[in-house]
């Protein structure tokens, strides 16, 4: 669409505050519809922790930071190391005590339209209660339910189960600490999170979810909202070395919130070392390198790279399987050996594997070390059978079909129009 065919200014440019998770996985889906909607003339004031006024201004967007200490990346992160989804639910309630109130403040004055908000981030769905205003979930991932989680294996439900039971009285606690401050009818409807709202986007393609009650009328599936344009950018020296070379390029990286153990950059070392491809390991920020050892001569480590310009080099993806890392793989057309550290991503993993485009290790779910010789067969596999590559441009290929972030925009501005038609 061209400058000249934008709707004009009026009930569809109406004020959108949107309410963001304050880590990449989820700002970054949101980034490009926003950027839609402002093209489009919509007023969109967006709210998350400053590490994120970069990208979020870069959009188009109002940027609004969160109080200094409330909730960023670093917590979320730290949250999902210690204890997991649980552990994450009692931070983000935690920080809903503060987040509630200082939004509201915010909007007292100057009321939008209607709230989006990331599907997790409780303060922003309390907040819209609160005015009355119409609410649009963003939902960044697949809703599991019964059906997904029906393959899991004895070991993986004990393993699940005790992650998730430390975190329990803290998470129970913190939320009687909410409804007592702020009323049982602002708190978001069982079964909780993640939140649907009077209108759910869903920045992934409909083929991943699974048959699941709550997928009704509201929600959208847009498919993914990645733009693989414009990311031309000059990689650091040694990196750009790395990603020029003759050989098949791998990459793995198990995201930005799930930090990998010393024991399993370890056994990259020896599982790939003796391939005849380059490796970029990338171990975020809490690793010492220092800790692993020299790593073999083929081998780059990096706390972090730019994932989608690295991608569209990679001939192997070793990945934990989140959607962001999944859908980037495969819109670059890389097979995907997919090592899940929690029971979402190994639902991403079956459905990617059960249509060829990857190979899953599911041992990191039972608390079990990925052995070396497995991972290197995986790896191999991925290189050698040209099936898996095939599915996996096949799979990247049909990404855009469902629209991505101009449908998601036209879905938010046809809501938008109707909001301010009912006010």
């Amino acid at each position: 669409m061209n400058d000249s065919a934008l709707p004009e200014k009026g009930p569809g440019s109406s004020r959108l505050v949107m309410v963001g998770m304050p880590a990449a996985g989820h700002v970054n889906p949101s980034l490009p519809i926003m950027r839609e909607l402002t093209r489009r003339g919509v007023n969109v004031t967006y709210y998350t922790s400053d590490e994120f006024q970069a990208v979020v201004e870069d959009a188009g967007c109002e940027f609004r930071g969160y109080p200094a200490n409330t909730l960023g990346p670093a917590d979320i992160a730290e949250a999902t190391r210690t204890g997991g989804p649980v552990r994450v639910v009692a931070r983000i309630l935690q920080a809903t005590e503060t987040l509630l109130p200082f939004l509201l403040t915010d909007l007292e004055a100057d009321c939008p339209a209607a709230i989006a908000f990331d599907s997790n981030a409780i303060w922003g769905r309390m907040a819209a209660a609160s005015l009355g205003v119409p609410t649009i979930s963003l939902m960044t991932t697949i809703m599991i339910g019964g059906k997904d989680l029906s393959g899991l294996t004895s070991r993986e439900w004990f393993q699940s189960v005790r992650e998730a039971v430390p975190g329990v009285p803290a998470t129970r606690s913190a939320k009687r600490r909410v409804v007592r401050r702020f009323g049982k009818q602002l708190y978001p409807p069982a079964p909780g999170l993640p939140m649907r709202g009077d209108l759910t986007i869903f920045p992934v393609p409909r083929w991943m979810q699974s048959a699941n009650p709550r997928i009704d009328e509201r929600c959208h599936f847009v498919g993914p909202t990645i733009s693989l344009e414009g990311r031309n950018g000059h990689p650091e020296p040694e990196l750009a070395t790395v990603l020029d070379g003759p050989e098949p390029l791998i990459l793995v990286s198990l995201g930005t919130l799930h930090a990998g153990s010393d024991a399993f950059f370890r056994a990259c070392f020896e599982a790939l070392a003796g391939l005849p491809a380059r490796v970029l390991l990338t171990i975020g920020p809490h690793v010492d390198p220092a800790r692993l050892g020299r790593p073999p001569a083929n081998t780059l480590i990096r706390a972090s790279m730019p994932q989608l310009e690295v991608l569209r080099r990679t001939a192997v993806f070793v990945t934990h399987g989140g959607m962001n890392s999944a859908l980037e793989g495969l819109a670059c057309g890389v097979p995907l050996v997919l090592v899940p550290q929690q029971v979402e991503q190994l639902v991403i993993a079956r459905v990617i594997t059960d249509r060829g485009a990857g190979v899953v290790l599911r041992h990191n779910l039972s608390n079990r070390p990925v052995p070396a010789a497995e991972l290197r067969a995986a790896v191999e596999h991925a290189l050698t059978d040209s099936s898996l590559r095939t599915a996996a441009h096949a799979m990247g290929s049909s990404l855009g079909e469902e629209g991505g972030a101009v449908a998601a925009a036209e879905a938010i501005q046809s809501f938008l129009c109707g909001a301010t038609k009912h006010k």
